[in-house]
């Protein structure tokens, strides 16, 4: 079986150098991480970690929180989950699944996925026991990482001022999160900063399902006629375009639609869907990093913002 001593003599490097790349690989230069990585992967390497815990007084496991209100199976949550995974995998650590942090015990850090805002405060207190870290930004605390909603709907509605149109309505979520108040805020500000005034029958908050998207559509056309309607995710924007193609209102010639998320829904309608999509495997991998970062001792300074990307179809 290769050990540490095996590695350290194909790289040239002393055992100390190889032992602080596979456990502490901030440490070292990425050079230097990256070869003596593939030397062990070359040597089938195998860690003890029962004994890196013995030694270290830690169990190598980060809880992944997630609410009772979303289902693991969820797009966004499974997508995000995996990458966290995968990148705690590169680092070391092993995941597990949990829906009450407050019972579990056996873990090194947390990361909190879909957080409710009224439930920040436990989370807080939580932080200051635990190495904690959220997903989603916070105005109590600067260990968080979140895609910046409010500048991708501000960059979305640009997009659909710049085809021209005025009369644009909104149809956004109804549930009491920060990114919902922010991709709302960003298409306000847009608008405002081309000098247009939404009226309010043109705003409608709903939840966040294809049939929500549906009736919210149908709600909107019997009292306004806009020429775009931008959607704050994506199933809503599927639901708006089906309702706009039963009444034989083309897209984007009749209106123009945009949608939110980019997980794959915007591939299921005709014409493509245009879209914000969030980088969550970005995400993910910046979350396991902060979480370790702060397990060794190193907090964030503030909050980390991850600007999404406007993903082109041929719905505007």
């Amino acid at each position: 079986m290769a050990t540490i001593k095996d590695i350290a003599k194909i790289t040239g490097c002393s055992v100390m150098t190889v032992s602080r790349a596979l456990n502490n690989p901030e440490l070292i230069k990425e050079e230097t991480r990256k070869k003596i990585l593939a030397a062990s992967e070359s040597l089938g390497y195998v860690q003890n970690r029962g004994a890196r815990a013995l030694v270290k007084g830690c169990t190598f496991n980060i809880c992944v929180y997630i609410p009772a209100s979303l289902e693991a199976t969820e797009t966004f949550v499974a997508q995000t989950v995996s990458s966290i995974g995968e990148q705690l995998g590169k680092r070391g650590y092993s995941l597990s699944l949990c829906r009450n942090v407050a019972s579990e015990h056996h873990f090194d850090g947390v990361i909190a996925v879909g957080l409710h805002i009224e439930d920040e405060d436990e989370f807080i207190a939580l932080s200051k026991e635990k190495p904690a870290v959220l997903y989603g930004n916070s105005e109590k605390f600067t260990n968080w990482v979140d895609v910046d909603n409010y500048r991708g709907l501000y960059k979305i509605t640009e997009l659909v001022l710049g085809k021209g149109h005025k009369k644009i309505a909104y149809i956004g979520m109804n549930h009491h999160a920060r990114h919902v108040v922010q991709r709302k805020q960003g298409f306000l500000d847009a608008l405002a900063a081309h000098s247009v005034t939404p009226s309010e029958d043109m705003i409608i908050s709903t939840t966040n399902s294809e049939q929500a998207g549906f009736d919210a559509c149908e709600q909107l056309l019997e009292s306004s006629r806009p020429t775009a309607i931008v959607c704050s995710t994506d199933l809503i924007a599927v639901g708006c375009m089906h309702a706009l193609q039963r009444r034989g209102i083309s897209v984007p010639d009749g209106i123009a639609v945009t949608g939110f998320d980019g997980f794959g829904y915007e591939n299921t309608v005709f014409p493509k869907l245009t879209t914000v999509k969030q980088p969550l495997y970005e995400a993910g991998v910046r979350l396991a990093d902060a979480v370790i970062n702060i397990i060794n001792g190193k907090r964030q300074q503030d909050g980390i913002y991850i600007e999404p990307e406007i993903k082109n179809g041929e719905s505007v």
